[in-house]
């Protein structure tokens, strides 16, 4: 059962101000400027980023892949477009007021296409975006077999993206995919990238891929300045926990899948069950309940709109009787 609180009042009145995103950008590059370690949870819709906001957590990520699976019920083949992944973005961070860190894929294209993305998830609201610099069409990192842009052009993608960004507070994270790539892949690699992003000016390096801790300290121990991690379940529980990040010297840690995979999980029991059963029976005490869901999007906030709808209504008819 779901332990964390219900909306406040307060959280409703302020959801949709992220639309300018300057409050929760704002929030997350302080938090990084100040060395305090960012932990966000993947989430993939607005229901998702609510119950991380209300368990207390400091910002969420939208993974590409799990808003992929949820919208089309497809593989991370960069299968949605620029405006799709934004749209969600920006339906995600309308309904929090905690940052947003969005997947951002390669850009959707070459450097044209990186300084439209760019502004088009600083206009949604988002607080962090990371880029990539796998060719075009991509795949999730931790599929193998990517295929890298040149060295020179990836630079040129992160340069660009950070002077779009200008002084609005939205950070960039510069991604590299090196590590599984098909050709010229490995940690060695990936690490060389790393410490070439690491001078473009992004505000933290992405080395993705990496689940060993050795590995995640030795990218620590070669590459300058604040960097990004990403702690996934690839079939097991993750080799690497965050507070190992943290104690590397990490500034954020995302667990992207974490949210998509315990939903589709526990989707996959529901419709099992259903189907052997007839009846929810069995998994209803894993199931929030119906009182619960409303409660935890804001139910209470609407009746009391309603109810002051209501009086004015009342009054405004007594006035005519009155009259």
């Amino acid at each position: 059962m779901n332990k964390s609180k219900p909306a406040s009042d307060s959280a409703l009145e302020q959801s949709g101000k992220n639309a300018c995103p300057e409050p929760a950008a704002n929030a997350l590059r302080a938090a990084i400027e100040n060395d305090q370690f960012v932990v966000a949870p993947g989430v993939y819709d607005a229901l998702g980023a609510c119950l991380a906001e209300q368990a207390g957590f400091s910002a969420v990520y939208m993974s590409g892949l799990a808003v992929t699976a949820s919208l089309l019920a497809r593989p991370d083949l960069e299968l949605l477009g620029m405006e799709e992944m934004v749209r969600q973005a920006g339906l995600i961070a309308s309904a929090v007021r905690i940052p947003v860190i969005a997947d951002a894929d390669t850009g959707y294209g070459g450097l044209v296409n990186v300084e439209r993305t760019t502004r088009a998830f600083m206009q949604a609201g988002v607080a962090a975006i990371h880029l990539e610099d796998q060719a075009s069409p991509k795949r999730c990192g931790h599929l193998g077999g990517v295929r890298l842009i040149g060295v020179d052009e990836m630079c040129a993608k992160y340069e660009l993206a950070v002077a779009t960004r200008g002084d609005a507070p939205m950070l960039i994270v510069g991604r590299t995919d090196a590590f599984k790539a098909a050709e010229g892949g490995g940690l060695d690699e990936a690490i060389r990238r790393g410490q070439r992003i690491a001078k473009t000016g992004v505000d933290l390096t992405f080395v993705d891929g990496l689940t060993q801790p050795d590995h995640f300290k030795r990218v620590r121990d070669e590459v300058e300045g604040r960097l990004f991690a990403s702690v996934v379940e690839i079939d097991a529980p993750a080799r690497t926990k965050a507070a190992e990040l943290r104690e590397l010297g990490y500034s954020v840690a995302i667990f992207a899948l974490s949210g998509v995979l315990a939903a589709a999980g526990a989707l996959a029991d529901l419709m099992s069950r259903l189907a052997e059963d007839g009846d929810t029976d069995g998994v209803f005490p894993r199931m929030m309940t119906y009182t619960e869901l409303n409660r935890h999007v804001g139910i209470e906030h609407y009746h009391r709109l309603w109810d002051q709808k209501e009086l004015r209504i009342t009054n405004y008819e007594l006035g005519i009787r009155n009259s």
